[in-house]
């Protein structure tokens, strides 16, 4: 498949800028989830629902950064309710409510026993499951999105070519090569942002590249951009979400 590498996500982002979110949002309260991993280790996440009466729809995994946990997604979530999306925010190991000691390997595979108790959720539709981190998180995320040939699509915020050990250019260069990415750094960001052009020029699926300026980094950039990100990855989502577009 051709690399279709889009600066600015077109006119699609350029016409979603003129559409503000609602101001008035609905407000969903979580439902604390708790999964065992591979090792016995409980991994601990928050579940947003959407109302289901129209039948099953899409969800979205969120992967934190570094040091963080799952609130730091909290200017993205009702966005993604609004707009439809099931949500399920976790604490990586070693992080937040899940604790335990990091270990990124096996981090990797605390990803999919969250994808796939996310495709075993009733009201979820299973075929319209996306991946989207923050900094090592999105490393994360585009890993586990190559290796879950069932991902839908995947959004890296600030991804880096080697975190901690976890380096997800094979994922651009083999496992998502029939699907797509969306990278997103700032232009300060230094080495964030050389790394999403190292990406876009080697990855062989279809890939978005989103610099904003500042030096905002990972889940910081909705402190500066806000609507305006969330906005986008919405766009994003849709566009590549079977039922959606």
């Amino acid at each position: 498949m051709v690399n279709r590498v889009s600066l600015i996500l077109g006119v699609l982002v350029g016409m979603l800028m003129s559409l503000p979110l609602a101001e008035a949002q609905t407000e969903v309260s979580p439902e604390r989830v708790q999964v065992v991993a591979a090792d016995g280790l409980e991994l601990i996440g928050d579940f947003y629902a959407i109302p289901t009466e129209a039948g099953p729809g899409p969800a979205v995994l969120l992967l934190h950064m570094l040091g963080s946990e799952r609130g730091a997604w909290e200017p993205l979530i009702p966005p993604l309710v609004e707009a439809g999306y099931h949500v399920l925010a976790v604490d990586i190991r070693g992080h937040g409510e899940t604790g335990g000691s990091s270990d990124w390997p096996v981090a990797e595979t605390d990803v999919q026993t969250w994808l796939d108790w996310l495709r075993a959720r009733p009201g979820v539709d299973g075929d319209g499951v996306s991946v989207v981190g923050a900094s090592i998180g999105s490393n994360l995320a585009l890993l586990a999105c190559a290796h879950d040939t069932g991902c839908v699509t995947v959004i890296a915020l600030s991804p880096g070519l080697d975190y901690r050990g976890v380096q997800p250019l094979s994922a651009l260069t083999e496992g998502l090569a029939e699907r797509s990415a969306l990278l997103v750094a700032s232009h300060g960001d230094t080495y964030s942002a050389d790394s999403v052009k190292e990406f876009a020029v080697n990855a062989v699926g279809e890939v978005g590249l989103r610099l904003y300026a500042g030096r905002a980094h990972g889940t910081q950039l909705f402190r500066d951009e806000g609507e305006r990100l969330a906005q986008t990855i919405i766009a994003w989502l849709d566009e590549y979400t079977p039922g959606r577009n």
